[in-house]
């Protein structure tokens, strides 16, 4: 099989890339975020002001890097794909998907989706990861949808080796690991004032209006995949905290923290209470003050915490089995049956 992967070589979208190479030989790859994000401006105007402003250039960007014929075009940089292009790659694939883990139908973003949603209903298959968007995607009309539990992956996401001189650098009580929104500041700032002692891993934290009294709690920047797992492995509790802007009621994290082995405190919601038996395989919180309970208690009781985390990974990657090869076996089966 032919395949041609649009999207960004970073983060997750990286490690689906991974995957497709190590499933199908002839994997290639076309990086538009690569090619145009290297100006300020243009982010800007981009999300702001109108994508297609540069639809043209995209276009022709991306149709000179395709030389052949392809069985599948897997897409996860949709953002750049407006009705026009989308139209012409279908002449030169046999099927066309959009792995799409963010929500292309509310206003967080500005206007970073307009290019898609006029392209939206041209692909042979859109899938998405939150219920939310499948409740979305039919009042926009669209009914190629497929809903699947966020994947994580089984060459990161994992026991990973640690040399012995970095495990003290990894080793947290409570860690965070995420983007900064005003709301999730809220909340950790009230769990630091209630006694945990947090460590904070992620970008735009200084925008956080308590930025400097939590300053040495935070580590800014976006990490590798493999020192997120190395974070993830070396701490007591890791946090799953949801973007309500975005409509979150499950994200990557949800599936990456047990998927690694640590105990999973997570914000309660439908969709983690039907993946996760509560109290068993994870344990879930209200607000921060729930939270804080939980986590001194479970943080004093090592082995009921070494019990819960062993049994979330259990359900994740011996019975959910929600890995990325499994994700993407089970697309191309739904596409080419």
């Amino acid at each position: 099989m032919k395949i041609l992967f649009i999207g960004t070589i970073f983060g997750n979208a990286h490690l689906q890339f991974n995957t497709l190479r190590r499933l199908y030989k002839k994997v290639d790859k076309i990086e538009p975020f690569k090619k145009f994000s290297k100006s300020i401006i243009f982010t800007q105007l981009f999300c702001h002001i109108s994508p297609k402003i540069f639809e043209s250039a995209i276009n022709t960007y991306v149709l000179s890097k395709i030389k052949h014929d392809y069985d599948l075009i897997y897409v996860k940089s949709g953002e750049f794909i407006g009705e026009k292009l989308i139209n012409i790659l279908k002449k030169k694939a046999k099927k066309i998907v959009f792995f799409c883990n963010d929500n292309p139908f509310v206003k967080r973003d500005n206007q970073k989706w307009k290019l898609f949603l006029k392209a939206a209903k041209y692909y042979d298959l859109i899938v998405f990861q939150d219920q939310s968007r499948i409740k979305l995607s039919k009042k926009n009309n669209l009914n190629n949808t497929l809903l699947v539990l966020p994947p994580y992956d089984e060459v990161v996401h994992k026991k990973q080796f640690i040399n012995k001189t970095k495990k003290n650098y990894y080793e947290n009580d409570v860690i965070f690991v995420g983007t900064w929104s005003h709301k999730k500041g809220v909340f950790l700032k009230k769990l630091i004032d209630l006694g945990i002692k947090t460590k904070i891993y992620g970008s735009r934290w200084h925008k956080d209006k308590n930025y400097q009294l939590l300053k040495n709690k935070i580590k800014l920047g976006h990490f590798k995949n493999q020192v997120y797992s190395k974070l993830i492995q070396r701490t007591k509790i890791a946090l799953c905290l949801f973007a309500d802007e975005n409509l979150d009621t499950i994200t990557a994290r949800s599936i990456e923290i047990p998927a690694i082995g640590t105990l999973m405190l997570s914000t309660r919601t439908p969709a983690m209470k039907k993946i996760l038996i509560e109290n068993k395989e994870a344990i879930y919180f209200n607000n921060a003050k729930e939270c804080a309970e939980k986590c001194k208690y479970y943080l004093n009781n090592h082995k009921i915490r070494k019990k819960i985390a062993q049994m979330g990974n259990r359900k994740v990657t011996k019975i959910l089995k929600s890995s990325n090869t499994f994700l993407i076996k089970k697309i191309i089966t739904k596409l080419f049956k």
